[in-house]
């Protein structure tokens, strides 16, 4: 059965017609149930106003790769050198970190390795204030077969690394999520791990170490587990005193856990989340006050884990587009006209080659196997299709007629774009993915209530990922959100534009879209590269390439943007500094170390406030962790610094 609606179909495979495929051992996650699907072909269109391009891609500022990769997560906007310019540090999943040095005027450096193999979050800050500037990273530990302990970059004011090590006393695990907060307000940081929990870890994975001599870390004690993939964490300040609470989500609901102040914690689900708590498969939590009345509400995207089969055809594009994971496959009756094209094949850890017809003839390998490649294979070099199991590796076969198959078995994440396909009849129906609305939880007082639909979002598709920031400058939060997407299309992300904080508006013509097919959506961050005071983007697909794009919206407000250091005294780093901003009536507050990412921790220390039509600040003042202020005299329209 064809299905030409732009939704993703998760395949169950017949047992009889892959009789013969053999399965392999398991080598991440436990696979999720697609129980409960519903159908995503009634998505009604939310926007209002069509704008000429508001977001335009550039491509001679940063000079990220055309390579189409994996990736982990959003980038880490953090000033690594300690030179007043923010630099950008991303993540090519299962390849390499690497670093972006920010030179000045809009320009950034070519890019720098600064580790390699299995990485996941990254936390940023120079913790033991040695002037040198540290950078965790969570290793992931091989599907548990190989757990590690999160790595220790120490990199100097010069771009050099210092040093590069794993901490030895922390414990071994599956690694995913790692972030700085000082719980005790003494001005030093702390670092909370999360990990999906080995078999040895029967009271979890998400662990607190305590920064008590500025030398090293001191394991501290469990933190709450949320159910299932529970290892993604959101520090916020959910009741205004002053301290971060942790929020922790991903599977099947959301924990918020609070500091005891004796190194324990208290799981408050019940006061701040209520029933919103069952909230599941929460792609990563954003912080947005988008009333301006000084509190931090929550904006969720939601999407499935990447656990299933999924197949894709757009019958007017005329690709085919699926995905598989740890398991036999078989995409038949697959009618293409002249050779077969593949485009974007992608091959997650590729331990296994690629076949071509009944005698099994190799493919030659190329040399970053990687990178998402396009393959054109002729009818007459894949004739028929192989006898007994097709297991450890990727067939293909023309079976006459202009009828090919694809099919197989590998341990990891396969993907592909078959082009000129006139039609496709997947081995057996799929369902489409559920819904999993995006939702925003407004603040009260510290119990959170879901205002989506009050204010006006209706996001009957999942999403991945989201960046908040007042990309117009009229003094209201809006938000950019990636759409998870399908396969077979250039998919085209969402721009909401906040209504006077009475409501959002999907927009149309903003141009945030993907670098191509065969991608899902992946992450996204606000960051002002070129200091212009208007709020560009920096964004990924998985399987796709890394974006900027560059804010050229017209008619922009006022700005203002403080540039936070450390404390006054220097007892306390610039990490989780709060800023409160009053003018022209309304309320604002942003912190260092707030950002979208869900396993990674920015620390932009320039801190962007959208002043609308208003000319003069009232009041602003810094707080940093350890209780220390400062008055601000804020600039408009221009970078004003505070702290030492």
């Amino acid at each position: 059965m064809s299905r030409t609606q732009p939704a993703r179909l998760i395949t169950k495979l017949s047992a009889v017609l892959l009789a013969g495929i053999a399965t392999n051992a398991c080598a991440a996650s436990d696979p999720q149930s697609a129980a409960g699907l519903q159908s995503a072909s009634s998505v009604k269109p939310a926007s209002k106003t069509a704008y000429d391009t508001l977001f335009v891609p550039i491509t001679d500022a940063i000079p990220f790769e055309n390579s189409r990769r994996r990736k982990w997560d959003s980038p880490v906007i953090a000033d690594v050198d300690q030179n007043g310019l923010q630099d950008i540090i991303i993540t090519e999943h299962g390849r390499s970190v690497l670093i972006f040095w920010n030179e000045g005027q809009g320009k950034f450096s070519k890019t720098q390795r600064l580790a390699g193999g299995d990485l996941h979050g990254i936390a940023v800050s120079d913790y033991d204030r040695d002037g040198v500037m540290d950078v965790v990273i969570q290793q992931g530990g091989g599907g548990g077969a190989n757990p590690r302990r999160p790595l220790h970059l120490r990199i100097d004011k010069d771009r050099t690394i210092v040093s590069r090590d794993t901490f030895d006393y922390f414990e071994k695990g599956r690694g995913r999520a790692a972030k700085f907060t000082d719980f005790d307000g003494n001005g030093l940081l702390d670092l909370v791990v999360t990990g999906f929990p080995t078999k040895d870890q029967t009271e979890g994975a998400n662990h607190l170490y305590t920064n008590v001599t500025e030398e090293q870390f001191v394991f501290s004690g469990n933190l709450p587990q949320a159910q299932w993939l529970g290892y993604r964490l959101v520090p916020s300040d959910l009741d205004g005193d002053g301290t971060n609470e942790m929020v922790f989500f991903g599977g099947k609901n959301m924990v918020a856990a609070r500091h005891n102040g004796d190194r324990s914690f208290a799981n408050i689900n019940a006061s701040a989340f209520g029933p919103l708590a069952k909230t599941s498969d929460i792609a990563t939590a954003v912080e947005i006050d988008f009333d301006n009345d000084g509190d931090f509400d929550l904006f969720l995207p939601r999407a499935e884990h990447q656990f299933d089969l999924e197949n894709y055809y757009d019958a007017q594009a005329q690709t085919y587009a699926f995905i598989t994971f740890r398991k036999p496959f078989l995409h038949d009756n697959l009618k293409v006209e002249g050779d077969l094209v593949l485009e974007n094949l992608q091959r997650t850890y590729p331990h296994y080659d690629i076949f071509l017809g009944k005698d099994r003839v190799k493919l030659p390998e190329v040399p970053d196997r990687h990178a998402g490649r396009d393959l054109t294979i002729a009818r007459e070099d894949a004739m028929g299709w192989p006898e007994g199991k097709t297991e450890a590796g990727l067939y293909i076969g023309y079976m006459g007629d202009g009828m090919w198959r694809i099919g197989g078995q590998t341990r990891s994440r396969l993907a592909a774009v078959v082009r000129n396909v006139a039609a496709a009849e997947p081995a057996e129906p799929g369902e489409p993915q559920q819904l999993l609305p995006a939702k925003l939880l407004e603040n009260r007082g510290g119990r959170f209530v879901d205002v989506t639909a009050a204010m006006g979002i209706d996001i009957a598709e999942q999403t991945t990922g989201a960046a908040t920031g007042d990309f117009n400058n009229d003094g209201y939060a809006d938000l950019a959100v990636l759409k998870y997407g399908n396969m077979a299309q250039v998919n085209t992300h969402m721009l909401l534009l906040n209504q006077g904080g009475n409501s959002f508006e999907q927009v149309d013509g903003h141009g945030i879209k993907a670098s191509g097919r065969g991608m899902t959506g992946g992450a996204i961050e606000a960051f002002d590269y070129n200091s212009d005071g208007a709020l560009d983007l920096v964004q990924s697909d998985e399987r796709g390439r890394w974006q900027l794009f560059e804010n050229q919206i017209a008619n922009r407000g006022n700005f203002a943007i403080v540039r936070v250091g450390n404390s006054p005294s220097g007892r306390a780093l610039n990490a989780e500094a709060v800023l409160t901003v009053a003018a022209c009536g309304q309320t604002y507050r942003k912190w260092v170390g707030s950002g979208s990412a869900a396993f990674s921790q920015s620390m932009n220390s320039e801190l962007h406030i959208g002043l609308g039509t208003c000319t003069k600040v009232d009041s602003a003042s810094v707080r940093w962790s350890n209780g220390e202020t400062a008055n601000v005299t804020l600039k408009v329209n221009a970078i004003t610094p505070v702290g030492s």
